[in-house]
């Protein structure tokens, strides 16, 4: 493990002096670019008297000129003693600036902590290789006859079965009133999709056209409206009509349907896509092993005011909040991201890592297409706002230092099948999750 820095404080505090003289001396040069400058009646432009300037601005021209020399002064002090700031100083006035004395102020600040990197050289590492067979192209296939089935009424009246597509009309009831989006004339309904609860569906099978249904329902306690979570509604639905859904007739017809020009055209362009899938999953994985590696082989102490500022960004996420997780928990998962974050912008700065124009446009083109007749509006808003444009440039600054993290690294191939990787990352996401629970449960002595 590389240590450095543990005991030492990032709690720093300078003061600065400034002769008064200096103070007058640069609002006398305000005064002068205000006499020159200002329009007041009775006055030529660019010839209001000096004596008139200070008598009416002498108060804000003090006030600006004491602030910038305090800036200037403090950032002298930072520049010159290599300082890095992990966040604005507070600066607290000394002085009195009503009286003609020296202009003194004391600047209380964090800085970031001096960190030692490991060398990636010694970093051994896994990274799971998934190869793409015919039989997982052939379920993205049978997944695509499925979704472009073409639907009819079926010849001979009968009752709804699942893969079906059901025309309905529904009304949703909460103490007896209709609730907000819990109706609905004509909707689509595929019966086996599990696009609607599972107890919805249910209700509708086996069911004639024409039929009207009421059931109750009892919506799920981490639904995602606050009004519906547990509650029991009743639905009243009308069965308008029941299609059949006949598959395509051959792969060559499916591939027109999809854009492709033929069965081979179409298999080529889902093993690219599957391939671009499997390798992201895998990076995905890397990316898991590589933090975990860094969280463990450095050790330095963390600016308070960056942990802290952490917290109550997780203390605002509504999954934070749903999960009601302890302030202990959030110090814990804020002082981890807190240390990452350190780690991988010193390996940026330390070895010239930096995210291109061509990139950050790159991605924002991915973004545009999601909004389709919108893009300039898109664009647009994403450059005229410096957070949003970071949540572009965080995530490909991250990946680049991975990359470089993990071409430096001694790094085994291990080839695997694409069930087995996403069975992985679906068995680290659940210890993940368990992992939380049980904090959580040894927290409240449960």
């Amino acid at each position: 493990m590389v240590e450095n820095n543990k005991t030492a404080s990032l709690e720093k505090k300078f003061k600065i002096k400034v002769p008064y003289s200096e103070v007058e001396k640069k609002m006398e040069e305000n005064y002068l670019e205000l006499s020159k400058n200002l329009k007041i009646s009775g006055f030529r432009p660019g010839k209001v008297p000096i004596s008139f300037v200070k008598s009416k601005y002498e108060k804000e021209v003090k006030s600006k000129v004491t602030e910038k020399i305090i800036q200037e002064e403090g950032n002298k002090n930072f520049e010159s003693k290599g300082l890095r700031l992990a966040s604005q100083p507070k600066v607290k006035l000394l002085s009195n600036i009503d009286d003609k004395t020296d202009l003194e102020a004391e600047f209380e600040f964090e800085v970031l902590p001096n960190i030692t990197l490991m060398n990636f050289k010694d970093l051994k590492l896994s990274k799971y290789i998934s190869n793409v067979d015919d039989k997982d192209i052939d379920k993205v296939i049978d997944n695509l006859f499925n979704d472009y089935k073409e639907y009819k009424e079926p010849l001979e009246k009968r009752k709804s079965k699942e893969g079906d597509r059901l025309i309905i009309s529904y009304k949703g009831m909460l103490g007896g009133e209709l609730f907000e989006g819990g109706s609905a004339e004509k909707q689509t309904i595929d019966l086996g999709k599990s696009n609607y609860f599972p107890e919805f569906e249910k209700n509708l099978l086996e069911k004639n056209k024409n039929d009207n249904i009421e059931f109750d329902m009892t919506f799920p306690q981490d639904y995602n409206n606050e009004k519906l979570k547990g509650k029991k509604v009743k639905f009243n639905i009308t069965v308008d009509n029941i299609l059949d859904g006949k598959r395509l007739n051959s792969e060559d017809e499916l591939a027109k349907k999809t854009g492709s020009s033929d069965s081979k055209d179409l298999r080529n362009k889902i093993k690219d896509e599957l391939e671009k899938y499997a390798e992201e999953l895998s990076f995905n994985m890397l990316k898991r092993s590589i933090v975990e590696k860094l969280k463990k082989e450095h050790s330095f102490s963390l600016p308070k005011v960056l942990v802290e500022r952490e917290v109550d960004e997780i203390k605002t996420n509504k999954e934070v909040k749903k999960n009601k997780d302890t302030d202990k928990n959030h110090i814990k998962n804020a002082e981890e991201k807190v240390k990452v974050g350190l780690i991988v912008s010193e390996i940026g700065i330390k070895n010239k890592i930096n995210v291109s124009e061509k990139e950050l446009e790159t991605a924002l083109a991915k973004i545009c297409m999601q909004y389709p007749g919108k893009e300039k509006e898109v664009i647009e808003h994403y450059k005229n706002n410096p957070s949003y444009m970071n949540s572009i440039r965080g995530p490909i600054f991250e990946d680049k230092v991975m990359k470089f993290i993990s071409d430096n690294a001694d790094v085994t191939n291990e080839k695997i099948s694409s069930d087995d990787l996403l069975k992985k990352i679906s068995d680290i996401e659940n210890q993940e999750k368990n992992t939380n629970i049980k904090e959580k449960k040894d927290k409240d002595g449960k």
